[in-house]
């Protein structure tokens, strides 16, 4: 097998996966760029976006550059979820490699293979682009109050100002419920894992301190194993938060009176 060959294998194996784990991006995956609402993300997006550039014909924002980077990143969190369950069978597990020791003891070893390197790898990946898409949701929304959000922008900051303003939008109200709810606590272990200790390091010595419980082996375990699940939920609150994004701004296009002229 050529390393071209390869490659094209392992990409199959990949869309394999998207099909079999119903792996969507923003865009779906029958090439219409349309989004979970049958809406085209490009056409209605530009009839959203082209209005507040309207209003503030000093200070436009390239948002075909924003919405591509959006669907970019989308593409790469799709990806790298694949590859979490591609790898998940075949990681070591404590339990699974569990022995006895002469005295009789059970020990829940750490052990790494290949897999489980790998499978470490590309969580921390996980982390950054689930992170990376919502930060750039956050610098869409910023845009349309460029009074309010003069300075760096950060997602959460964003919205929870924003929901002080626009308590009762239904579409808001989602986003700050994503907010408090899911994207907190992403964000805590993107930012530890970024700053202080990534989860592969973080599981490895809490499993070194366990390794003859049992049921915090098995706990621990669980929780590893459940990663790919976990992202492909957040692929899915990807995929409706750009809808809720979009209606929301349609919505402050009106209550702001944003309108082109021509």
């Amino acid at each position: 097998m050529t390393e071209i060959e390869l490659l094209q294998s392992l990409n199959t194996r990949i869309i394999e996966i998207y099909n079999e784990q119903n792996l969507l991006p923003i865009t779906g995956n029958d090439g219409k760029m349309n989004l979970q609402n049958g809406r085209p993300l490009l056409s209605w997006s530009n009839s959203i976006t082209r209005h507040r550039n309207c209003a503030f014909r000093t200070t436009p924002v390239n948002y075909q550059h924003l919405i591509d980077d959006l669907t970019f990143i989308s593409d790469e969190l799709l990806y790298f979820t694949a590859h979490l369950f591609l790898y998940r069978p075949h990681i070591n597990d404590p339990l699974k490699d569990a022995f006895a020791t002469p005295s009789g003891t059970i020990v829940y070893p750490v052990f790494t293979n290949f897999a489980g390197k790998r499978y470490e790898m590309y969580l921390n990946v996980c982390y950054e682009k689930a992170y990376n898409f919502w930060d750039r949701i956050g610098d869409l929304i910023a845009s349309f109050f460029p009074a309010d959000f003069p300075g760096n922008i950060y997602f959460i900051s964003v919205i929870k100002k924003l929901k002080t303003i626009y308590s009762g939008n239904s579409d808001l109200d989602w986003l700050d419920d994503f907010v408090t709810n899911v994207f907190t606590d992403y964000n805590e272990t993107r930012k530890k894992s970024v700053h202080t200790i990534t989860q592969r390091t973080e599981n490895k010595w809490k499993q070194l301190g366990q390794v003859g419980d049992e049921q915090k082996s098995r706990e621990l375990s669980e929780e590893i194993l459940g990663y790919p699940d976990e992202f492909k939920k957040m692929l899915d609150l990807c995929n409706e938060g750009i809808v809720r994004t979009l209606d929301f701004l349609e919505f402050v296009n009106k209550d702001k009176g944003y309108q082109c002229t021509q």
